[in-house]
C-alpha cells in the first residue's frame, strides 16, 4: 500500500470533498435535531384557562399530534358532544428523504476521501475510478435538487398547518366549535407560534449541497479521461528551447 497521501486535501477535489462532508452532515442534523410546539389558550367561563400544546418535530407526522375536545370544563354544561382533534398532513417522506440524501452523500464523501488520501496513486492511473466518481457525483447533484425541493415545499406546509390559527378560526371544524363564536362564552387566543429556525437553516444547506456538488464536477471532469487526452501536447507539437 502506498503511503497516504495528505496533499490530495488541498487540491480542489479533495478540499471539496470535505466541504460536502461537513455541509451534508449539517443538511441532516439540523432537519432530525428539530422539536418544538405551538400554543393556544381558551378562556373559559369563571376565570378558568385552559392551555393546549401542539407538539411536533422529526419525521413530521403531524397526525399524530391531537388534543381533546371540548376544551373548557364549562363547556360541558352545554354539550354532550366530544371528540379529538389531529393536526393535517403527514410530510415525513420529504423529509425522510432529504436526511437519506444527506446520509448517503455523507457516507459517500467519506469514502472518496480516503480513496483520496490513501489510494490516490490507483484512483490516477485507473481511468475508471475518477469516471465512477464524475457520474456518482452527478448523481448526488440531481438528488440534492430534487431532496431540497420537496422538503422546502413540505416545510411550508408544516409552518401552516402547526398555526393554531388554522383550526381555532375553521368553522368545519365542529369539534372545536367553542372556540367559534360566544355561544359557550370561550375566547381562544394564539399564545406561542412554533421555531423553525433550524428546519429553515436546513433548507440553506440542502441548496448549498447542491451548489457545492455542482460545482465540483468540472474538478472530477478535468480527472477523467475524457478531459485529459485534450490537454497533451500532439507529437506534431514543436517544443520550445
Amino acid at each position: 500500500m502506498s503511503p497516504a497521501n495528505t496533499e490530495v486535501l488541498k487540491e480542489p477535489r479533495g478540499f471539496i470533498k470535505f466541504l460536502e462532508i461537513v455541509i451534508a452532515i449539517c443538511a441532516f442534523a439540523t432537519t432530525t435535531s428539530h422539536h418544538s410546539y405551538s400554543q393556544f389558550t381558551a378562556d373559559c367561563e369563571k376565570g378558568e384557562k385552559e392551555y393546549v400544546n401542539l407538539t411536533f418535530g422529526y419525521a413530521y407526522r403531524l397526525e399524530e399530534t391531537t388534543f381533546k375536545t371540548p376544551i373548557c370544563e364549562s363547556t360541558k354544561r352545554y354539550t354532550n358532544d366530544s371528540g379529538v382533534v389531529s393536526l393535517y398532513g403527514n410530510y415525513s417522506s420529504a423529509a425522510e428523504f432529504f436526511v437519506f440524501v444527506g446520509v448517503m452523500a455523507f457516507l459517500y464523501a467519506l469514502a472518496a476521501t480516503v480513496v483520496y488520501v490513501i489510494w490516490d496513486e490507483n484512483y490516477q492511473q485507473h481511468d475508471r475510478l475518477p469516471i465512477v466518481d464524475f457520474i456518482v457525483t452527478i448523481v448526488f447533484a440531481g438528488l440534492w435538487l430534487i431532496a431540497s425541493s420537496a422538503w422546502a415545499d413540505a416545510l411550508t406546509k408544516v409552518k401552516h398547518y402547526t398555526d393554531p390559527n388554522d383550526y381555532i378560526t375553521d368553522q368545519s371544524i365542529v369539534a372545536l366549535k367553542e372556540c367559534h363564536g360566544h355561544s359557550y362564552n370561550v375566547t381562544c387566543e394564539v399564545t406561542q407560534l412554533g421555531n423553525f429556525a433550524s428546519l429553515n437553516v436546513s433548507i440553506i444547506f440542502g441548496f448549498l449541497n447542491l451548489i457545492i456538488w455542482s460545482g465540483n464536477l468540472w474538478f472530477l471532469y478535468k480527472e477523467t479521461k475524457w478531459f485529459k487526452p485534450a490537454t497533451l501536447p500532439s507529437p506534431d507539437t514543436p517544443q520550445k528551447n
